[in-house]
């Protein structure tokens, strides 16, 4: 059975209080929809993106906010999703930018597509989400497009806006906070929900950008995309997560547990159901991301640590001579021959 797309944890940051603070009782929005505190309250964990978006939906009836999904994306910090927000910000051109997030969004939230559709005056920034009807996803829909046009703003500066925005479901009774928040006409039942930009927007320079992070954490996020394959399957789900996990330090297995919804019992007794050991798993993931970096002289060897979650080089090296017989340095000499 394939197993449904799902969405960083991260996403939810803040959610709670946003509950709260219209005077709604988020434990019972939660059992609403079959989830608790504990299910929502680990940003290195992931759900079911069907069930984000069932949570934004039962949110705006408990707190009687039609806007609730805006709403939340207004106060949401992009920075908190991570990697692929600063892989964004430090982009050299916004179109560099919008490339990143098609590129690596999936990591973050696996039913949801951006593309970009270019004519001669405008680019169309399209963002789709695969696994859900778009009626019932107005929410979700609503919050990813404010928290697209927050991360544009750290980029180009808090006034900016775009030309217009569209959205696949049909208008709300009100839509003035549309207005306000996008700053831009709004539209609905377009055939996708977009952004609308002048096309020559997406040629310029991002100010801020650091060409030295950029290409640390583009190489990061390569690395999760080569290294988790894009079949399903429970060791496929462990190595991405374990991918995603690296670099804040050693990878549990109550935490990657944790990240897959579910007991570290539990996916232990799963993966040897699959003659597979967490360790084992843990130990070659590590090793095929490590000879991945160190074939690209532009780590040093305590990035390559860093990035692979070793606190120290010198754990790194003894990993390393143990798969492969010889030192990080040796084999980085090796392959530059």
């Amino acid at each position: 059975m394939l197993s449904r797309p799902r969405i960083s944890l991260t996403a939810a940051i803040g959610l709670i209080d946003a509950i709260k603070v219209r005077n709604a009782d988020p434990d019972e929005v939660l059992r609403s929809v079959g989830l608790d505190r504990r299910a929502v309250s680990d940003p290195q964990r992931s759900i079911a993106s069907r069930d984000f978006t069932r949570l934004l939906n039962a949110a705006a009836r408990a707190t009687a906010d039609d806007c609730f999904g805006l709403h939340f994306g207004e106060q949401f910090q992009p920075k908190d999703i991570g990697s692929l927000t600063y892989v964004v910000l430090n982009s050299p051109t916004f179109r560099a930018g919008i490339d990143n997030i098609a590129r690596y969004l999936r990591v973050h939230n696996g039913a949801a597509r951006v593309s970009v559709a270019l004519d001669r005056q405008w680019a169309h920034i399209q963002h789709v989400l695969t696994d859900l009807p778009d009626e019932s996803a107005r929410q979700h829909y609503e919050y990813s497009l404010v928290v697209g046009l927050g991360t544009m703003r750290l980029m180009a500066g808090s006034q900016w806006t775009p030309s217009e925005v569209h959205f696949p479901h049909q208008p709300p009774g009100e839509t003035s906070e549309h207005t306000r928040i996008f700053g831009a006409p709004v539209a609905f039942g377009c055939p996708t929900s977009a952004v609308v930009v002048e096309s020559e927007f997406l040629e310029r320079t991002v100010p801020a950008a650091d060409d030295r992070l950029y290409q640390i954490l583009r190489d990061y996020l390569d690395r999760v995309l080569e290294e988790m394959p894009p079949e399903d399957g429970l060791p496929a789900s462990v190595r991405r997560a374990l991918g995603e996990s690296m670099r804040n330090g050693d990878p549990k297995l109550g935490h990657v547990a944790g990240k897959l919804a579910m007991s570290p019992r539990t996916l232990q007794r799963r993966l040897r159901e699959r003659g597979v050991d967490f360790k084992q798993l843990t130990d070659d993931t590590r090793r095929r991301f490590a000879l991945n970096y160190l074939r690209e002289a532009r780590h040093s060897l305590s990035e390559v640590a860093f990035l692979l979650g070793y606190s120290e080089v010198s754990a790194f090296n003894r990993a390393f001579r143990r798969w492969t017989g010889e030192t990080p340095l040796a084999y980085r000499r090796k392959v530059e021959r």
